[in-house]
Protein backbone atom coordinates (compact mmCIF):
# COMPACT_ATOMS: atom_id res chain seq x y z
CA UNK A 1 0.00 0.00 0.00
CA UNK A 2 1.79 3.32 -0.93
CA UNK A 3 0.79 7.39 -0.45
CA UNK A 4 -1.77 7.07 -3.51
CA UNK A 5 -3.54 4.76 -2.85
CA UNK A 6 -4.18 6.19 0.87
CA UNK A 7 -4.96 9.78 -1.21
CA UNK A 8 -7.29 7.69 -3.16
CA UNK A 9 -9.16 6.50 0.06
CA UNK A 10 -9.64 9.86 1.36
CA UNK A 11 -10.53 11.22 -1.47
CA UNK A 12 -13.25 8.93 -1.70
CA UNK A 13 -14.40 9.61 1.98
CA UNK A 14 -14.24 12.98 1.98
CA UNK A 15 -16.62 13.56 -1.54
CA UNK A 16 -18.82 10.45 0.23
CA UNK A 17 -18.88 12.97 3.58
CA UNK A 18 -19.61 16.10 1.33
CA UNK A 19 -22.64 14.51 -0.51
CA UNK A 20 -23.86 13.62 3.01
CA UNK A 21 -23.87 16.74 4.58
CA UNK A 22 -25.38 18.48 1.32
CA UNK A 23 -28.84 17.99 1.85
CA UNK A 24 -28.56 19.00 5.64
CA UNK A 25 -27.41 22.96 3.65
CA UNK A 26 -30.27 23.11 1.45
CA UNK A 27 -32.70 20.97 -0.41
CA UNK A 28 -31.74 18.94 -3.24
CA UNK A 29 -34.86 17.79 -5.58
CA UNK A 30 -34.42 15.24 -8.51
CA UNK A 31 -34.38 17.34 -11.44
CA UNK A 32 -31.06 19.76 -9.85
CA UNK A 33 -29.15 15.91 -9.48
CA UNK A 34 -30.53 14.31 -13.06
CA UNK A 35 -27.39 16.36 -14.80
CA UNK A 36 -24.37 15.19 -12.55
CA UNK A 37 -26.19 11.96 -12.38
CA UNK A 38 -26.27 11.31 -15.90
CA UNK A 39 -22.37 11.95 -16.16
CA UNK A 40 -22.18 9.43 -13.59
CA UNK A 41 -23.53 6.67 -15.43
CA UNK A 42 -21.29 7.16 -17.95
CA UNK A 43 -18.02 6.95 -15.95
CA UNK A 44 -19.57 3.87 -15.03
CA UNK A 45 -19.86 2.37 -18.12
CA UNK A 46 -17.06 4.00 -19.65
CA UNK A 47 -14.84 2.42 -16.60
CA UNK A 48 -16.89 -1.24 -16.80
CA UNK A 49 -16.55 -0.89 -21.04
CA UNK A 50 -13.28 0.58 -21.80
CA UNK A 51 -11.17 -0.53 -18.49
CA UNK A 52 -12.14 -3.05 -16.29
CA UNK A 53 -13.31 -6.05 -18.53
CA UNK A 54 -10.87 -5.65 -20.81
CA UNK A 55 -8.33 -5.83 -18.82
CA UNK A 56 -10.05 -8.96 -16.40
CA UNK A 57 -10.06 -10.55 -20.22
CA UNK A 58 -6.55 -10.81 -20.27
CA UNK A 59 -6.22 -12.32 -16.59
CA UNK A 60 -9.06 -14.65 -16.61
CA UNK A 61 -11.20 -16.36 -19.44
CA UNK A 62 -14.34 -18.27 -20.72
CA UNK A 63 -17.03 -19.31 -18.64
CA UNK A 64 -14.97 -18.14 -15.03
CA UNK A 65 -14.82 -14.27 -16.97
CA UNK A 66 -18.58 -14.09 -17.24
CA UNK A 67 -18.99 -16.00 -14.43
CA UNK A 68 -17.35 -13.05 -12.31
CA UNK A 69 -19.06 -9.87 -14.54
CA UNK A 70 -22.81 -11.78 -13.34
CA UNK A 71 -22.33 -12.26 -10.02
CA UNK A 72 -21.01 -8.52 -9.47
CA UNK A 73 -23.90 -7.56 -11.85
CA UNK A 74 -26.56 -9.61 -9.53
CA UNK A 75 -24.73 -8.53 -6.30
CA UNK A 76 -26.51 -5.23 -6.80
CA UNK A 77 -29.40 -6.30 -8.63
CA UNK A 78 -30.41 -8.45 -5.94
CA UNK A 79 -29.27 -5.76 -3.67
CA UNK A 80 -31.38 -3.16 -5.42
CA UNK A 81 -34.12 -5.36 -5.88
CA UNK A 82 -34.75 -5.26 -1.82
CA UNK A 83 -34.01 -2.06 -1.36
CA UNK A 84 -35.32 0.75 -3.64
CA UNK A 85 -33.14 3.47 -2.91
CA UNK A 86 -32.54 5.76 -5.91
CA UNK A 87 -29.66 8.62 -6.74
CA UNK A 88 -31.76 11.04 -6.43
CA UNK A 89 -33.63 12.45 -3.41
CA UNK A 90 -37.25 12.64 -3.01
CA UNK A 91 -38.99 15.28 -1.19
CA UNK A 92 -42.46 15.46 0.20
CA UNK A 93 -43.85 17.21 -2.49
CA UNK A 94 -42.61 14.88 -5.56
CA UNK A 95 -44.05 11.58 -6.35
CA UNK A 96 -42.87 8.44 -4.24
CA UNK A 97 -41.76 10.09 -1.04
CA UNK A 98 -44.23 8.33 0.87
CA UNK A 99 -42.81 4.60 -0.50
CA UNK A 100 -39.42 6.34 0.70
CA UNK A 101 -39.80 7.32 4.66
CA UNK A 102 -39.74 4.66 6.09
CA UNK A 103 -36.43 3.48 4.85
CA UNK A 104 -34.17 5.04 6.94
CA UNK A 105 -32.12 2.62 8.86
CA UNK A 106 -32.62 -0.53 5.96
CA UNK A 107 -31.13 1.96 3.01
CA UNK A 108 -28.25 2.74 5.58
CA UNK A 109 -27.31 -0.89 5.99
CA UNK A 110 -27.65 -1.33 2.29
CA UNK A 111 -26.00 1.41 0.49
CA UNK A 112 -23.36 0.49 3.37
CA UNK A 113 -22.75 -2.77 1.71
CA UNK A 114 -22.81 -1.19 -1.61
CA UNK A 115 -20.14 1.08 -0.81
CA UNK A 116 -18.14 -2.13 0.69
CA UNK A 117 -18.24 -3.17 -2.77
CA UNK A 118 -16.93 -0.06 -4.44
CA UNK A 119 -14.11 -0.53 -2.14
CA UNK A 120 -13.46 -4.24 -3.67
CA UNK A 121 -13.60 -2.26 -6.93
CA UNK A 122 -11.03 0.20 -5.64
CA UNK A 123 -8.81 -2.38 -4.47
CA UNK A 124 -8.99 -4.57 -6.93
CA UNK A 125 -8.15 -2.23 -9.75
CA UNK A 126 -5.46 -0.87 -8.33
CA UNK A 127 -3.61 -4.29 -8.26
CA UNK A 128 -3.31 -3.30 -12.05
CA UNK A 129 -1.91 0.38 -12.09
CA UNK A 130 -3.41 1.11 -15.09
CA UNK A 131 -6.83 1.03 -13.79
CA UNK A 132 -6.62 3.07 -10.24
CA UNK A 133 -7.64 6.49 -12.09
CA UNK A 134 -9.80 5.19 -14.42
CA UNK A 135 -12.16 3.60 -11.29
CA UNK A 136 -11.12 6.15 -8.81
CA UNK A 137 -12.96 8.71 -11.08
CA UNK A 138 -15.89 6.12 -11.51
CA UNK A 139 -16.55 6.11 -7.76
CA UNK A 140 -16.05 9.50 -6.74
CA UNK A 141 -18.68 10.14 -9.55
CA UNK A 142 -21.49 7.95 -7.90
CA UNK A 143 -20.82 8.36 -4.53
CA UNK A 144 -22.11 11.75 -3.86
CA UNK A 145 -25.17 11.35 -5.50
CA UNK A 146 -25.62 7.94 -3.32
CA UNK A 147 -24.42 9.86 -0.22
CA UNK A 148 -27.03 12.91 -0.98
CA UNK A 149 -29.63 10.52 -1.32
CA UNK A 150 -29.25 8.53 1.56
CA UNK A 151 -28.92 11.95 3.98
CA UNK A 152 -32.13 13.12 2.31
CA UNK A 153 -33.33 9.63 2.94
CA UNK A 154 -32.53 10.07 6.59
CA UNK A 155 -34.27 13.10 6.80
CA UNK A 156 -37.67 12.08 4.95
CA UNK A 157 -37.13 9.41 8.24
CA UNK A 158 -36.99 12.17 10.94
CA UNK A 159 -33.24 11.23 12.12
CA UNK A 160 -32.01 14.12 14.13
CA UNK A 161 -29.06 16.16 11.82
CA UNK A 162 -26.41 15.16 14.64
CA UNK A 163 -26.81 11.59 14.07
CA UNK A 164 -26.79 12.14 10.38
CA UNK A 165 -23.45 13.81 10.62
CA UNK A 166 -22.06 10.78 12.75
CA UNK A 167 -23.58 8.12 10.24
CA UNK A 168 -23.03 9.79 7.25
CA UNK A 169 -19.18 9.85 8.61
CA UNK A 170 -18.99 6.56 9.27
CA UNK A 171 -21.35 5.54 5.64
CA UNK A 172 -17.61 8.02 4.30
CA UNK A 173 -15.87 5.17 5.64
CA UNK A 174 -16.90 2.10 4.39
CA UNK A 175 -15.60 2.21 0.94
CA UNK A 176 -12.12 2.48 2.37
CA UNK A 177 -12.88 0.13 4.83
CA UNK A 178 -13.88 -2.48 1.57
CA UNK A 179 -10.62 -1.69 -0.08
CA UNK A 180 -8.61 -2.28 2.91
CA UNK A 181 -10.41 -5.84 3.21
CA UNK A 182 -10.07 -6.35 -0.20
CA UNK A 183 -6.33 -5.22 -0.20
CA UNK A 184 -5.35 -7.96 2.90
CA UNK A 185 -7.46 -10.38 0.95
CA UNK A 186 -5.63 -9.45 -2.51
CA UNK A 187 -2.03 -8.46 -1.90
CA UNK A 188 -0.62 -11.81 -2.44
CA UNK A 189 -3.16 -13.41 -4.82
CA UNK A 190 -2.27 -14.48 -8.41
CA UNK A 191 -3.41 -13.06 -11.87
CA UNK A 192 -5.97 -15.23 -11.76
CA UNK A 193 -8.18 -14.09 -8.96
CA UNK A 194 -7.48 -10.61 -8.95
CA UNK A 195 -8.97 -10.61 -12.82
CA UNK A 196 -11.89 -12.11 -11.88
CA UNK A 197 -11.87 -9.46 -8.65
CA UNK A 198 -12.00 -6.95 -11.38
CA UNK A 199 -14.87 -8.66 -13.46
CA UNK A 200 -16.91 -9.06 -10.19
CA UNK A 201 -16.40 -5.05 -9.72
CA UNK A 202 -17.57 -3.98 -13.30
CA UNK A 203 -20.12 -6.17 -13.25
CA UNK A 204 -21.39 -3.96 -10.18
CA UNK A 205 -20.57 -0.88 -12.22
CA UNK A 206 -22.63 -2.31 -14.91
CA UNK A 207 -25.63 -2.98 -12.60
CA UNK A 208 -25.63 0.33 -10.89
CA UNK A 209 -25.77 2.17 -14.30
CA UNK A 210 -27.98 0.62 -15.89
CA UNK A 211 -30.31 -0.77 -13.16
CA UNK A 212 -30.52 2.38 -10.91
CA UNK A 213 -28.76 5.65 -12.55
CA UNK A 214 -29.80 5.62 -16.31
CA UNK A 215 -33.71 5.45 -15.50
CA UNK A 216 -33.54 8.20 -13.94
CA UNK A 217 -32.87 9.86 -17.37
CA UNK A 218 -35.95 8.64 -18.45
CA UNK A 219 -38.15 10.20 -15.70
CA UNK A 220 -41.21 12.28 -17.67
CA UNK A 221 -40.17 15.19 -16.07
CA UNK A 222 -36.70 15.09 -16.81
CA UNK A 223 -35.43 17.07 -19.94
CA UNK A 224 -34.47 14.86 -22.64
CA UNK A 225 -31.29 16.07 -24.31
CA UNK A 226 -29.11 17.36 -21.98
CA UNK A 227 -28.63 14.05 -19.66
CA UNK A 228 -27.98 12.25 -22.38
CA UNK A 229 -24.97 14.97 -23.21
CA UNK A 230 -24.01 14.22 -20.50
CA UNK A 231 -23.89 10.64 -19.73
CA UNK A 232 -21.65 10.77 -23.46
CA UNK A 233 -19.48 13.32 -21.67
CA UNK A 234 -18.59 10.50 -18.59
CA UNK A 235 -17.87 8.11 -21.54
CA UNK A 236 -15.81 9.96 -23.74
CA UNK A 237 -13.64 11.21 -19.98
CA UNK A 238 -13.13 7.96 -19.14
CA UNK A 239 -12.42 6.94 -22.73
CA UNK A 240 -9.79 9.48 -22.64
CA UNK A 241 -8.86 8.13 -19.33
CA UNK A 242 -7.95 4.92 -21.15
CA UNK A 243 -6.40 6.42 -24.27
CA UNK A 244 -3.50 8.85 -21.93
CA UNK A 245 -2.72 6.19 -19.98
CA UNK A 246 -2.83 3.41 -22.19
Amino acid sequence: MDATFVFYLAAIAGVSFLGGLAPLAGEWSSRSLIMPVSFSGGILLGAAFFDMIPESAVLVRGLWLGGALLAGFLAIFVLEHFLVVHPHPEHPGEHGAAHHIHLGLTAYAGLSFHSLLDGLALSSTYQRPALGTAVLLAIIAHTFPTALALTSLLLLDHWSRRAIVLWMALFALSIPAGALLTWVLLVHANDAVIGGAIAISAGSFLAISTSDILPQMKRPDQEKLAPLLAMFTGLAVSWLGVAIHG
